[in-house]
Order: C-alpha cells, then structure tokens, then sequence
C-alpha cells in the first residue's frame, strides 16, 4: 500500500519525507497550498500533515473522501473529533509515520512486547491496550528502531515515542458511527410553535419548551409571572425550592445574583421574586422580564455543560465540560461526536481529566451513569440535527448529574438563526 501525503508547509513536508526514509516506507509526500480540496479529489488512501488544523466541519468531509489519517502540529483541540470521525490522528509527525507502517497490521496496538525491554515495555504498555506474550504480533528491535514482526514479516516504525503516539491514536479510533436515532411520537409543531420567528437567543422557558417534545429530562418546575404564584407553585413542588429569574436577556449562567438555591418557605420565594425582579429592571427593558421559575431542589453529583452544533446531516458536535467553579477555572472540557454508542462515549469522556466525577464507581454504576447521560445527549443531537436549518446551537449551560441516579437539564437556550427571516425575504422576492 503506498501513501499519498499532503502537507501545507514545505518544512513539514521535509520532516515527513526524512521520517519515513528512515524507516523504509513508502509514501509519496506533496506540498499544497489547498492540502484539503486537493486530498478529496485522490482515491487514496490519503494522509494529511498540516501547520494550519481543520475545523470539524472540514474534518467531516476529509473523514467522508479518501483521507484515512492527519496530524496537526501544536493544536489538538480538535484532534478528538477527528478520532471520532474515524480518522488516525496521532500528536506529531513521527507518531504519523509509525501509525501509517504499522497500519499493514490489523490492530497493531494489540502486539505483545515480551520482546522489548523493561523500560521499554513501561513506555508503551498504556499505548498497547491489549498487548501480551501470547500473540503472534509482536514489537521487536530492529536496525531501524522498533518494528512490528509476524512470521516472517516485519515492518519498521522507528522511536518508542513515535510508535506510543501511534499505538494510542490507533487505538482510540471511534467505531463506525450509528445513525442519529429518532425520537418517536415526536410533535414537529410543538417545536415550530416555539422557534418560528426571527434569529434570536431563546429563554430558558421558551428553550425547555422546544426541548420537552424530545422527551429531555427536565426538572420539575413552573414559570411564575407574579409573587403570589411563585409562592404558591413552591408549596406545591416542596420545600426546599430554586427560584431563578426568567428572561432572554438575564440568564442565570450570566447572572448568579438572579438564581437562589435552597428557599425554603413561602414569605422568601415572594421576597426572592420582588427583590429579582427589581435588580432585572435596572439591566434590562422590563418587558423582557417573564417572572421567576420556581423549580424543585435536586442534589447533583457533578454539573456539565454542554454545547450542540450540527456539522453535517446526522452529525453533531458536542463541546463538553465542567460547569462547576473548579472545572471552568481549569478549562476542563473537551469535543465529541454524536451519535455513538454508550461505550464509544465512556472512552471519550475519559478526555476530560474530571472524568472520575463521571465514571466513579463499579463498572455497573458506570455504565447506567453513561447510559443516563447518553441519553441526553443524544436526544438534544436530535434535536440540533433534525433543527439543523433553522437552529444554530443549543446550549446547555448546566446538566446535572443527580446523585440518587438520573440526570436533568437546569438551563438551556436554543439559539434560532435567520432561516425564517431568508425564507420570508425569498418569498417576497418572488
């Protein structure tokens, strides 16, 4: 199999050549300066080695044409997605060039390292997810470095850095990716009714209102437009209650002063809501304060927030994190793709270093913790994707993860674009 190798800078396409002369591979290595249109019209198979990255939505359509592999240099902030979509995407150069030899192989991070040395094997165990003694694929030193060997047959991949690099990209590939799943029963009009209009950031009510017809966990709680309701719908809920104010200009994410966890009695929900909206009308027009929603107090294992955009039909990226003070503060977050299946998720939310938030616990516990969030999050995919024309993104700025198990969306905003607004200009145009 010989490679074809497209690059955007004549000093990386010199490292690329020289790499895999050292190691006696076979690759064609080009420079242009339109490295992705130009890989889309070869058969492949096709490796990228670029200065400048992709963003998602150009890694969609490399993953879609004959592009197999890419690296890169110094931004791997989308390297993840890149995995997702089913594409060798190692850290550096010289993990490319070791994954590109060591593809002659069917699952070579799987080869046993009883070969190597100590230190060696130490380097690499983390890489070798499933090596052993027993296999008949083996790592093994040879006058270029490292080489992979079955039989007879061997091939070289060169430093023990470059082939961790590459053992762990090959082994973190995502699976092949199932189809978006759809949401049954579903009213088209219930979410029409909400987001028919001009472009515009929707308020939390409104947002959960077009969500809710994708049967999103959703807190139990009551939009209040006066005091007396407020307090009323809170004795109804039950003590303890959160009472946040409500408008598409103040949000609660924005605004902590504006949200009150733990009021427990009807005199303070009434004061809550006066003193609320009182400090809105000095930030905002008042007519764009709805009231309060008075919701019922949850106690949560971890706070997520997330972030949908579609990329392409049936494909929606997904920015996770943190929404905690400690994990905003790191920058705690990373990008997947959805769908996948509830494994594929559990390897990808191991991304983020808070993972163990998540994925405490037995293996049990685990999987019904995934499965919980697996399923909010593929159902707002749905969402994101079936709305893609007339939706922008939906923000999720907190998703608990509840502690007595399951999980809920305590703020959302869906951000309409101006789909309606061209169709209603194109319309009057004719």
């Amino acid at each position: 199999m010989v490679w074809t190798l497209l690059s955007d800078s004549a000093d990386i396409v010199v490292e690329c050549t020289e790499r895999a002369r050292e190691i006696g591979l076979n690759v064609e290595v080009r420079l242009e300066a339109e490295t992705l249109s130009q890989a889309l019209e070869l058969e492949g198979p096709v490796a990228l080695a670029l200065l400048r990255p992709l963003d998602p939505e150009q890694l969609l359509e490399a993953a879609k044409g004959s592009v197999e592999a890419i690296v890169s240099l110094g931004d791997h902030g989308h390297r993840g997605v890149a995995l997702d979509l089913g594409l060798f995407a190692p850290r550096e150069v010289d993990g490319l060039i070791a994954g590109l030899a060591a593809m002659a192989f069917e699952t070579p991070w799987r080869a046993s390292l009883r070969s190597l040395r100590a230190t060696d094997r130490r380097r690499l165990q983390r890489a070798a997810l499933d090596g052993g003694p027993d296999g008949d694929l083996r790592l093994v030193y040879g006058e270029r470095g490292l080489a992979l060997a079955r039989g007879a047959t061997s091939v070289a991949l060169g430093a023990p850095h470059a082939v961790r690099d590459a053992f762990t990209a090959l082994a973190s590939l995502g699976p092949t990716m199932p189809s978006m799943p759809a949401v049954e029963g579903l009213d088209a009009s219930r979410v029409m009714d909400v987001i028919l209009g001009p472009a515009r950031a929707l308020s939390d009510p409104a947002s959960k209102t077009a969500l809710a017809a994708y049967d999103v966990p959703l807190p139990e709680e009551v939009l209040c437009g006066s005091a007396s309701r407020a307090a009323t719908e809170a004795q109804r809920i039950g003590f303890p209650v959160r009472v946040t104010l409500a408008s598409p200009d103040l949000r609660a994410w924005d605004h902590p002063d504006l949200s009150a966890e733990g009021v427990d009695n009807a005199a303070r929900v009434r004061d809550v809501f006066r003193r609320f909206t009182a400090l809105a009308k000095e930030r905002t027009d008042p007519k764009r304060i709805l009231g309060v929603v008075v919701s019922a107090t949850t106690s949560a294992a971890a706070l997520l927030r997330v972030r949908f955009r579609s990329i392409g039909s049936g494909v929606v990226l997904a920015d996770v994190g943190f929404a905690d003070p400690h994990g905003l503060a790191a920058g705690d977050r990373t990008s997947l793709v959805l769908p996948c299946r509830y494994d594929a998720l559990e390897a990808r939310l191991r991304r983020l270093r808070g993972h163990p938030l998540i994925l405490a616990g037995t293996a049990a516990q685990r999987r019904r913790r995934v499965e919980e969030l697996a399923d909010v999050l593929l159902r707002v995919a749905a969402f994101a994707d079936d709305w893609r024309a007339e939706v922008e993104e939906v923000r999720l700025d907190t998703v608990a993860l509840l502690l007595g198990g399951g999980a809920e969306i305590r703020e959302a905003c869906v951000v309409v674009g101006e789909a309606f607004t061209r169709s209603l200009e194109t319309g009057l145009e004719s």
